[in-house]
């Protein structure tokens, strides 16, 4: 079979290239990204089961005016009569593929709905997040609507969409994605920091950096998570995704202590592997009700991970001392300290974490899914 895959730079994102990757395994792929810079190049990922080279069409189109121009240009570069179907994810991508002259079955990635995530937002202030409700309900049901069928990437945004769009419910199904990383020939050789070469640290990422309600309601919290687990247990602590001008900028007054590493962002994927292989465990909480990379990404490199109560609701297959350690935000520094006590505990977390990816993440389980998708 051979496809067709249109999306923004989302597709960018590791739950999406895994994704591609997943499509590899077929006969053909072509990725649209749609507000690239005009040129194509190829794109080399790769997982524990094999690697493979991408084709990726960047294309100066990003706007909803100007739908029938990105179809054209689409329909200029690539024979589109070729393809079995085209994968798109939400509001310009999946308009696009609607409107390419062409009989071939449109797949929507459900990656996330906004109005699925309104309790959450709640819970932490974001009382603005009630007057999009309608519209985010309303603006899915038409890409839903406009689609064969759409592949949900979690739980949570599964059970939300077969719970509002009863009538469409048949065209919903479910299956998690895949992680991969980046090869490149022409690596940019970066610096390891020193602690990463030592081992044997608790690792946390954090984005710092950011603003507004993603700093104050899940950046800020998982720094201080850190911080204390640094205070409390005199254990190194990394804390990667922000640098040190972040930290001062968001705790101007509070200096960290010296076993707490502030490492920096920005790294290439051969030093997070590193970060991973040489971590004790993984500090991952996760706020919303959508797939969090960063908890793929430890299940990949077989971490153990201690994560919040969210993730039960994101990927309720997974199991609680087996697969990964659930916590709360009020209890997760007491659990992490436990969790380093225990051995037997670590050991089997790790295991847990590989057959928990093998089994519900993996390239093959998504090959599997879609051939069975599309010969329905």
């Amino acid at each position: 079979m051979r496809f067709l895959y249109i999306g923004g730079s989302d597709v960018f994102s590791r739950h999406e290239l895994g994704f591609v990757a997943a499509l590899s395994g077929f006969e053909e792929l072509d990725v649209v990204v749609l507000g690239g810079e005009g040129r194509s190049r190829r794109l080399h990922i790769a997982s524990f089961k094999g690697d493979h080279i991408v084709t990726f069409y960047e294309i100066p189109c990003n706007s909803l005016a100007r739908v029938h121009l990105c179809a054209n240009i689409i329909s200029s570069l690539l024979n589109i009569n070729d393809y079995d179907a085209v994968f798109a994810t939400p509001r310009l991508p999946l308009l696009t593929a609607r409107r390419l002259k062409t009989p071939m079955r449109v797949i929507l990635r459900l990656w996330s709905i906004r109005a699925a995530k309104l309790k959450d937002n709640l819970r932490f202030g974001a009382y603005e997040d009630t007057l999009i409700f309608i519209p985010s309900t309303i603006a899915n049901a038409y890409y839903i609507l406009n689609s064969t069928y759409s592949i949900a990437v979690d739980h949570a945004t599964y059970t939300f969409a077969k719970k509002f769009y009863l009538l469409l419910k048949s065209r919903i199904a479910k299956v998690y994605p895949p992680y991969v990383y980046i090869l490149s020939e022409n690596e940019v050789h970066q610096e390891v920091p020193e602690i990463i070469d030592r081992g044997n640290y608790i690792l946390g990422f954090t984005i710092l950096g950011k603003r507004g309600s993603y700093l104050k309601f899940e950046a800020k919290p998982h720094a201080i998570v850190l911080y204390l687990l640094a205070k409390r247990t005199g254990v190194d602590v990394v804390l990667a995704g922000s640098d040190y001008d972040d930290w001062k900028h968001v705790f101007p007054g509070l200096e960290p202590p010296r076993n707490l590493h502030i490492v920096g962002k920005g790294f290439p994927d051969n030093i997070v592997a590193k970060m991973y292989k040489n971590a004790l465990l993984a500090v991952i909480p996760i706020t919303n009700r959508n797939i969090s990379n960063r908890l793929l990404e430890a299940l990949f490199y077989g971490k153990p991970v201690v994560t919040s109560e969210i993730a039960k609701l994101v990927h309720p297959e997974l199991e609680h001392g087996k697969h990964l350690f659930i916590s709360t935000w009020d209890t997760i520094v007491n659990d992490v300290i436990e969790v380093l006590k225990d051995e037997d505990l670590l050991r089997s977390l790790r295991q847990g974490a590989r057959e928990a990816y093998d089994r519900y993440f993996s390239t093959k389980r998504n090959t599997m899914f879609v051939k069975r998708l599309l010969s329905t």
